[in-house]
This record gives structure tokens, C-alpha cells and sequence, in this order.
């Protein structure tokens, strides 16, 4: 996490101190991105797949924006990436937000559908989600988040940009407090088709939680394979829907193998 830009360092002073996306690279090599799995191509370092995830991110906010990230050893890099994916390390810190000022909860959109606030009736409902996110008590955060969705669902319909943007929040939450498992791996798809099938601003968020979905999935196939050959179907569909081809490809695959050693046709 060391690498420093080529070009001239971007005025930090100028790059709002919100949002700080967190990367953490584990001893065992792996990335995850504000808690979510990261999935790197074939040859690529995770540290990598996730900096250019964060690319992404910069340029859908149209600026730099800033990163933590944070080694198995403990050490923490404070960074800035750029819209061309530039990376540069920093000195100091990153400064502290202004007070009051909230964090941008993933699935933040950029078109004006879908970054509309909710209601004013439903903003405390929303802060208790928010409230207990910062307190660290992330099964408070997704009961309410649950009883929100489900309240936005019936004013407002299962599509509305309203609802996936809880959708998408609780999803978000349940990976961060439960990374594995095939309830988890269920919820990631049935998310990421929901977000398509809204047409749910910004696409890559929809393609980043198929691509959690795989991971979650690949970790199922080697603590409950059984579970994981039932969810297989469902994850084909989804990835090839949203063209992620290497990774449907990668679970048919997988299916080919099992058939094989179990004597199937």
C-alpha cells in the first residue's frame, strides 16, 4: 500500500473528508472493500482488485477520494485515489469529518432518482439503522433495516429506488456481519437482481454485489458443498445476467467437477 502517484499529489486539502472507503488485507492475502469481499481476476493481487474498485468509486463522485487501508500487520496507509487510479500515500492522517456530517452508506447513487432522501416520516427509522451501524450493533442495524424495507415496499413498491437503497444498505450490513454462508450468498444475488431489475444507479454497485455473491458462494462450496450445488443455478443465472462470464463460468465449472465425482450424467 506504499505506492506513490508519478504525477504532481493532489491538493488533499481540497478533497472532502467524507467518504473514507477502508480496505483490509488479510494475513492470508485476501481484500475486503468496507467490509465486503473482494474477488480479483485471475494473476491479480486483491490489494489491487480492491484499489481499482475504489477507482471506480472516484470516478462516479468525479474527484479523488480518500482510502484507509489497513495491513495484516496492523500498519494503516492513509491514501487518496484518483479518478484515472492513481494511488498516493499519505503523510498525515486523514482529517477528521465535519461534525454532523454522515457517512455515505454503500449503494450511494449519483442520478437524481436515486439519490432522493426518503420521506421525512421514515428519516427515524433511517437514523436508528444508522445509529446502531456506528455503535458497532449490526444485527440492530439490519432488524431496523428490515422493518424500513419492508415499510418502503409497501408505499412504495419493491422497486422503487427507495427500497433498494435499504435493500442494497441491509445487504451491505449482513455482509459485514456475516461474511460467510449461504444465507448470505442468497441474499448478495437476490440483491444484485433486484438492483438490475430496477435499473439501480450506479450499475457497478450492482455488478460488485454479483461479484460478493460468487465469493460468498466459493467460500459455501468448501464448508457446505451440498448447499452450495443448490444455490449453483441461481448464481449461473445471476452472473451471466449481469456479464460477469469468467465467475458463471467458474461455478459451472465447479458443478462439471461434482457431477463427475458423484457419478452423474
Amino acid at each position: 500500500m506504499t505506492e506513490k502517484a508519478m504525477s504532481a499529489m493532489p491538493d488533499t486539502a481540497r478533497i472532502p473528508a467524507r467518504p473514507v472507503y477502508t480496505i483490509a488485507v488479510s494475513s492470508a492475502g485476501g481484500a475486503t472493500l468496507d467490509g465486503e469481499p473482494v474477488l480479483a481476476a485471475p494473476g491479480q493481487e486483491p490489494r489491487v482488485a480492491a484499489l481499482a474498485e475504489v477507482r471506480v468509486k472516484a470516478a462516479l463522485h468525479g474527484r479523488p477520494v480518500r482510502v484507509t487501508a489497513k495491513e495484516p500487520d496492523g500498519t494503516v496507509w492513509p491514501l487518496v485515489v484518483d479518478t484515472d487510479g492513481r494511488v498516493t500515500t499519505l503523510d498525515t492522517p486523514h482529517p477528521a469529518p465535519p461534525p454532523g456530517q454522515p457517512a455515505p452508506a454503500p449503494g450511494d447513487t449519483t442520478a437524481s432518482g436515486w439519490q432522493q432522501p426518503l420521506p421525512p416520516h421514515y428519516q427515524p427509522l433511517f437514523e436508528h439503522v444508522t445509529a446502531a451501524d456506528r455503535t458497532g450493533d449490526l444485527v440492530a442495524a439490519i432488524v431496523a433495516a428490515i422493518t424500513l424495507e419492508t415499510a418502503l415496499t409497501q408505499d412504495f413498491g419493491p422497486h422503487h429506488p427507495h427500497t433498494i437503497n435499504i435493500l442494497t444498505l441491509r445487504t451491505w450490513l449482513t455482509l459485514r456481519q456475516q461474511p460467510h454462508g449461504h444465507e448470505t450468498a442468497q441474499l448478495l444475488l437476490h440483491t444484485a437482481t433486484r438492483r438490475h431489475e430496477a435499473g439501480a444507479l450506479p450499475y457497478e454497485d450492482t455488478a460488485r454485489y454479483a461479484r460478493n455473491a460468487h465469493a460468498v458462494w466459493r467460500d459455501v462450496v468448501c464448508t457446505e458443498p451440498g448447499t452450495a450445488a443448490a444455490l449453483s443455478a441461481d448464481a449461473q443465472q445471476v452472473l451471466d445476467l449481469l456479464g460477469e462470464r469468467d465467475r458463471a463460468r467458474d461455478v459451472r465449472a465447479w458443478c462439471d467437477v461434482l457431477a463427475r465425482q458423484s457419478g452423474t450424467p
